[in-house]
């Protein structure tokens, strides 16, 4: 299995995001900061599953890193969201 599950989406998707995932147990471990470059970062957790929301103002897709031992179910949890989310190959992925 992957290490980790990356996505993309449009950025104003993600407080849509950030607010489903806090409505089934995932908190904020970092908040929203910004770096030098504008990239924009927040990172939530819930047991063991760790989940990076990124979005770079050059960019026009954020993206969503998902790892962790419990990473299927955050997958799992995305995935059901009604919201349009690419999911991205993955190193591993790419040489099954």
């Amino acid at each position: 299995m992957a290490s980790f599950i990356r996505y993309t989406c449009q950025p104003e998707l993600l407080p849509n995001i950030e607010a489903a995932l806090a409505a089934n147990g995932y908190t904020i471990a970092s908040p929203f900061q910004q770096s030098f470059g504008g990239a924009t970062t927040l990172v939530m957790t819930c047991g063991l599953a760790t989940l990076l929301l990124a979005y770079r103002p050059s960019h026009t897709l954020a993206e969503i890193e998902v790892w962790g031992v419990a990473l299927a179910a955050a997958v799992q949890l995305l995935e059901a969201l009604p919201l349009p989310l690419h999911r991205e190959p993955t190193p591993a992925s790419m040489r099954a």
